[in-house]
């Protein structure tokens, strides 16, 4: 067994000259009893390039933070076994040094355990997944799920553990709408600019993806106003981004030129090029529903031949279209083949972006506008009337 505290340090110390200095510190304040300030100086030491190279990081938290560890905040001490997990030679290792943790918290019975033992099942659950344990993956993360509702004022970095080994089990069976969706779950707990930039591209290729293949995905406003989404621009995958805009924007004719214009990054993806079907169709599907929203509510008796125009489809595929929006309850409405119209009494409320919001915008003051030329020619008939029945 190593040996703890002191020794743990002088032994590290005797291995790693170089690191005497932040070593002298670390004893200095164990020795003092300064909890607080030797959590900070470790939370520091795991964060510098010197620290973080051969087995020195699973050195400290074994023989010099197990010794103290039940006096410092819990979660702190999950974060730094995490942390030393990561230089094990193995993911079996890493679950060996994380369930320890969880034991020991086990057994302290305190309730303020609750959080870093969830912390710490995430991440357990993370190294099964790697391992091709999926289904203990997710009696792990189904369980984790269910009791982190029932706690609150949560740190922001359990719900993300959470979100993100969640979008990762989403992603191992293909659930590209659940990975979506748990994926921007998890980028709403953790700030986009504390991602390392390689991981931030790899996610946000991820996800785009996702939006492109989830099947009840009509709507991608809340990742395009998302900063994630830009740092696709620049490189390789910034096609990726011209696609999410243009899905989201519903535009069949830019569709057909960036299918052409991107055809070599398409085709690599296995993934686009196996539901190339389904991609057309929800292309389609997002063209019909922005051109019910950018139309005002009052005028949404919209002839067949427009929709035809916009979504390049020949009466009898309008006349599908609809269908399969109202069987998807995308639209309410009711089909006129008579006239050749169709009358849309409500449409799916979709997260809108900046341009969509000024397009919005726009609208409602014509909207306001034609209220007020309203109201003024009925305080001039008003006062007409009045006038007549005073002569």
């Amino acid at each position: 067994m190593a040996p703890l505290g002191i020794d743990a340090l002088e032994e590290l110390q005797t291995d790693f000259p170089d690191l005497a200095e932040d070593i002298q510190e670390l004893a200095n304040l164990y020795q003092r009893k300064l909890w607080h300030q030797l959590t900070l100086k470790v939370e520091a030491c795991f964060h510098s390039s010197a620290f973080n190279r051969s087995d020195i990081p699973v050195r400290v938290f074994q023989g010099f933070i197990a010794d103290f560890g039940h006096k410092i905040n819990f979660l702190k001490l999950a974060q730094f076994a995490v942390h030393a997990c990561k230089f094990q030679p193995n993911p079996a290792a890493a679950v060996d040094l994380l369930n320890s943790v969880v034991t020991r918290l086990e057994e302290l019975k305190q309730p303020r355990t609750a959080e870093a033992i969830l912390f710490l099942r995430m991440h357990v659950a993370q190294h099964k997944l790697e391992t091709g344990a999926l289904l203990e993956c997710k009696a792990i993360v189904e369980s984790v799920t269910e009791q982190l509702g029932k706690l609150s004022d949560v740190d922001p970095s359990v719900s993300a553990a959470v979100y993100y080994v969640t979008s990762l089990t989403n992603k191992a069976q293909s659930n590209y709408a659940d990975f979506y969706r748990s994926t921007l779950m998890y980028l709403s707990y953790v700030s986009s600019d504390s991602l390392q930039p390689d991981f931030k591209v790899r996610l946000a290729v991820d996800v785009s993806l996702a939006a492109l293949l989830g099947e009840d995905l009509y709507s991608f406003g809340q990742l395009l106003q998302h900063p994630i989404v830009r740092s696709l621009d620049g490189t390789p995958s910034q096609w990726l981004h011209e696609l999410l805009v243009c899905f989201n924007n519903g535009d069949m004719h830019l569709y057909d030129q960036l299918c052409v214009r991107y055809a070599d990054q398409l085709n690599a993806q296995p993934a686009l090029v196996a539901h190339e079907r389904r991609l057309r169709e929800k292309i389609t599907l997002m063209c019909l529903l922005e051109l019910i929203s950018s139309t005002p509510a009052e005028q949404r008796r919209i002839p067949l031949s427009l929709i035809g125009q916009r979504t390049k489809l020949d009466l009898d595929g309008v006349e599908f279209l609809l269908m399969k929006a109202l069987a998807l309850h995308l639209i309410e409405g009711v089909i006129d083949e008579v006239d050749g119209a169709v009358n849309v009494t409500w449409v799916t409320p979709r997260i809108l972006t900046t341009e969509q919001l000024a397009g919005l915008k726009s609208r409602l003051d014509g909207w306001v506008g034609k209220v007020a030329a309203v109201a003024s020619s009925l305080e001039s008939e008003s006062v007409g009337m009045v006038a007549a029945g005073a002569v």
